[in-house]
Formats: structure tokens, C-alpha cells, sequence
């Protein structure tokens, strides 16, 4: 007995000075649930909201910019104290709205607190003339707004302002770092394959596994191409393994018209000795880590022996057969 009412006693203390220590939340906390995590409803929530306030900025940027002096009570819709807002006397028009950028900042209830990236592409400048104006309409600017949403009422919180447009991104290293010539496995499987899904030569599931869910595109946007290059991350470009990533170059033509090459990420697999396309990969194939391209990229590509469509070797695209 002695013994227990010392150890509750030890306990008691403990729990006493956690209390005055960290707060009697903190030893509350330990023997309190840990609390839910979001559900499909606040899920919803926030896609929806998101999407709301990238609309009503949109708008709000392209009637402000667009507003003239008498069109206070239109931007007033949009913005508290509209009336007192001075507007310029010549109409601005801007084309090519887009939503660039959603970010929730404050995530009160019930009001949120959203950021919102908008792009315009200028028109008519007041004042701009010549190659000034031509070159003002070709680069597109970014305005930012500031949204407050509430049950699906929305208000902004300031005029828009100017901001300066995404910077440019790094480049990074694939996986591709094998050309493979015409005859090799894989780019044999990978022409006929594009051939049958790009043009409607041939049954594209002869170059697909069972489970790739793969149709031909209809109708078939080429009629041929001028020519492939293909490269893998194994330089036995299939003549070993089971499985390979696959990168197919394909410069399509239409009639007499040679398009812009296109890239088409691929991973075959071998089944019974015969290479299968089964997925059109959603991105290229990138190590793991992720590897950045320092200095200039075409260098480094050259020295790791990446692929390019001048280095990868042409594949003529053969007359399609059926089984």
C-alpha cells in the first residue's frame, strides 16, 4: 500500500510540473485524440474556392485595366470604395486572360484569404506607337490580386498590382542517355508502334501489352513522318532486360507539311521475347535524385551522351503490316 501511494504520488508530481511547464493542454494532448485529417468535403471545399477566386480575379483585372473614367460603379462590383477610385480617361484593352497562379494565404473560417497571379497580353497602349506598341502586345504581364472568399461571396482587397513574370526554370537531366539505332529492339517496336497510333498505318495493338489501354488516335492527325530518333536509359537498347524507357522523337508530317518534332516518353516491357509498348508516360523518365543541368545544357548533354534528335540516329518509318 505504502509502495502505490508513493508511485501515484511520483506520477501525480510529474504530471504537475508538465502542467506548469508546458501548459495543461500539453499533458491533455497525450491522452486526447490526434485530430482528423482533411476529408473529401474540405477537400472540395478548397478546389472549389481555389477555382472561384482565380475567376473573379481574372475578371476584376481585365475590367480594371480596361475601365475608363465613368465606369466606377463596374469596378465597384469588384472592389470596395470603387467610387472614389480614379480611372484614366482612354480605355486599355488587354487580350489572353489566364490564371497563372492560386495560393490560399490565410485560411480563416468563414473567410479565406487568397492570392491570385493573372496574366494579360497588352493591346492598344495610350500613347505607344510603332515597334514600341508591337512589342508591349507581344510579352504578356502579371498582375497579382488579393481575394477574400466568404461562403462564396468574393471581394478584393486592393487595385491589382504589376508583378514581375515567373523566372526561368532549370533544366534537368533525363534518363535517355542511349541513342539506339534503327534496327535495335526497342526503336523498332516504338516507329511501328508511333506509325499505327499517330497515323492509322496498321493495328496499334500489335505493339501494345494486353493491359495498355492504348487506342489509335482517330481521325489520325499525320499522314506520315519524315523521320524518328529514339534513345533509352540501357544502352542495349533491348537486348537484354525486361522492362526499358524509352524516349521516341517523331518530326510528323502532314501532306506536303513537315511539323515541329514531337517527344513521346514511353515504358516497354518484354513479353515472350517481344517488346510491348505499355504506357505513353505522363512525364520523361528523371533519375533519382533529380539531377539539375548546370552551365550550358547542351554541353552536358553531349558530354553524358543524353539524346538529342541531331545525335539520335534517323529511323525510316517501314510500310505498316497487319497480323
Amino acid at each position: 500500500m505504502v509502495a502505490r501511494r508513493r508511485r501515484d504520488n511520483l506520477i501525480f508530481t510529474v504530471l504537475a510540473g508538465l502542467a506548469i511547464l508546458g501548459g495543461g493542454h500539453a499533458v491533455l494532448s497525450w491522452f486526447s485524440e490526434a485530430p482528423p485529417g482533411p476529408s473529401d468535403d474540405t477537400t472540395v471545399s478548397i478546389v472549389g474556392n481555389a477555382a472561384l477566386a482565380g475567376s473573379f480575379a481574372q475578371e476584376f483585372v481585365v475590367a480594371y485595366l480596361g475601365a475608363t473614367a465613368g465606369d466606377q460603379d463596374r469596378i465597384a462590383d469588384f472592389l470596395g470604395g470603387g467610387n472614389s477610385i480614379g480611372l484614366p480617361p482612354t480605355a486599355r484593352q488587354v487580350a489572353d486572360p489566364a490564371v497563372v497562379s492560386v495560393r490560399r494565404t490565410r485560411a480563416g473560417t468563414p473567410i479565406e484569404i487568397w492570392s491570385v497571379t493573372v496574366s494579360v497580353r497588352p493591346g492598344n497602349t495610350p500613347n505607344a506607337t510603332g515597334a514600341k506598341q508591337a512589342s508591349a502586345r507581344s510579352m504578356p504581364q502579371y498582375y497579382r490580386v488579393g481575394v477574400a472568399v466568404n461562403h462564396g461571396r468574393l471581394r478584393a482587397l486592393s487595385r491589382p498590382w504589376l508583378v514581375a513574370p515567373p523566372a526561368k526554370g532549370q533544366d534537368l537531366l533525363s534518363t535517355y542517355s542511349a541513342p539506339c539505332g534503327a534496327e535495335s529492339p526497342v526503336a523498332d517496336v516504338a516507329v511501328g508502334f508511333l506509325d499505327a497510333f499517330l497515323t492509322g498505318s496498321g493495328d496499334v495493338t500489335r505493339y501494345t501489352s494486353h493491359d495498355s489501354g492504348i487506342a489509335a488516335l482517330r481521325p489520325a492527325p499525320f499522314t506520315g513522318f519524315e523521320s524518328v530518333s529514339v534513345s533509352a536509359e540501357d544502352s542495349s537498347c533491348g537486348a537484354g532486360g525486361s522492362r526499358a524507357q524509352v524516349l521516341a522523337t517523331v518530326t510528323p508530317v502532314v501532306g506536303a507539311d513537315t511539323l515541329a518534332p514531337l517527344d513521346y516518353p514511353l515504358t516497354m516491357v518484354r513479353v515472350e521475347e517481344q517488346w510491348q509498348v505499355q504506357t505513353i508516360d505522363s512525364i520523361p523518365a528523371l533519375p533519382d535524385p533529380i539531377a539539375v543541368v548546370s552551365g550550358d545544357a547542351t554541353a552536358v548533354r553531349e558530354q553524358s551522351a543524353a539524346p538529342t534528335t541531331s545525335s539520335s540516329p534517323s529511323v525510316t518509318v517501314p510500310p505498316a503490316t497487319q497480323n
